[in-house]
């Protein structure tokens, strides 16, 4: 491909934006004893510039600084316990861990019949 003058400024335009908005180079999951582990790469990004919000088992991370935006929305199903989720950053990195839903004893009832 030939690239023009106005190639390459389109090219530079689309690569700043990208290093703008997309901070997240890292995006590894990982399930090790029954915790689920989200890391993400949040350079320059700090603990208070990072929100985590979770609505009808939606997580949502956003985080947004002078230079840099970072969102990801992530639907969970019903085997994580969300209500024990645990994230830090630490190095430019957010993680995020969330344990597996602990298996509920079955109940039993026992209907007297009169």
């Amino acid at each position: 491909m030939i690239y023009t003058m106005s190639n390459a400024w389109n090219l530079l335009d689309e690569l700043a934006e990208r290093a703008r908005t997309n901070t997240t180079k890292q995006n590894n999951m990982d399930i090790v004893d029954d915790v689920l582990t989200m890391n993400f790469d949040v350079p320059g990004l700090s603990k208070s510039d990072i929100t985590i919000k979770v609505e009808d088992r939606v997580i949502t991370l956003e985080g947004e600084n002078d230079d840099r935006t970072f969102n990801k929305q992530y639907k969970l199903n019903e085997d994580w316990d969300i209500n024990q989720a645990e994230a830090k950053v630490k190095n430019g990195v957010l993680s995020l861990s969330i344990p597996k839903m602990k298996e509920k004893k079955k109940k039993v009832l026992e209907i007297i019949v009169k």
